[in-house]
């Protein structure tokens, strides 16, 4: 099974660039981006953005099979291969411990951390938060992610492994990647898709409207 082959250890990963992925729809097309930034100092190096049909339906928990192509298509186009990958979207916090930031992780072999937004599973440990802002996140016995605060943001992100890096270090890389309310990888390259798909509809609209 793949998600035995998941990693939790990040065997002394060094991280010079981040990279974010985002898939967003317009109907049945998927719009992939994959956006690079500089560790150091956040600063864009990158964008790459493929557009393609989702072939597999959507059906929640199995995200990863209907978005894994586009988000392929997206990464391996970066010109330099990131040292660690944020997907929007849940890794061992998930029912089947097997998110889509695991299996993109897996297929990819890159560390990769999942993001996300609401919880699918876990419960959080009782005891004060850390000074981090950030509570343990236990599912079936272990601590499988954090529920973590950032600056600027009320609700809480879910971070955790996707593959090849270890639990502290999922946090410590989301930290140090955030600069207000989510990840500078993943909201940028959330923004340049809506761009994208906005742009798409407004010259549809002026299409229309010349015939």
């Amino acid at each position: 099974m793949l998600g035995d082959r998941v990693i939790e250890q990040d065997g002394g990963l060094h991280v010079e660039r981040i990279a974010g992925v985002d898939a967003g729809y317009d109907g049945d097309t998927m719009h992939s981006v994959a956006v690079s930034l500089d560790a150091k100092d956040l600063a864009l190096t990158e964008i790459t953005a493929v557009k393609r049909q989702a072939e597999f339906p959507y059906i929640p928990t199995y995200l990863a099979y209907r978005e894994f192509p586009g988000i392929e298509a997206a990464v391996r186009r970066l010109k330099r291969r990131p040292d660690v990958l944020l997907i929007d979207g849940h890794g061992r916090l998930h029912p089947a411990l097997f998110g889509v930031a695991c299996y993109v992780g897996v297929r990819l072999d890159l560390p990769t951390i999942g993001v996300a937004k609401h919880p699918l599973v876990g419960r959080l440990r009782p005891g004060p938060r850390s000074p981090s802002r950030a509570s343990p996140v236990e599912f079936r016995g272990q601590v499988r992610g954090y529920a973590w605060t950032p600056p600027g943001r009320e609700r809480p992100i879910y971070v955790s492994i996707g593959h090849r890096i270890s639990l502290e270090r999922t946090l410590e890389v989301v930290r140090g990647s955030t600069l207000h309310g989510y990840p500078e990888p993943l909201r940028l390259a959330d923004r340049i898709g809506r761009e994208m798909k906005r742009n798409k509809r407004n010259e549809k609209r002026k299409k229309g409207a010349t015939r």
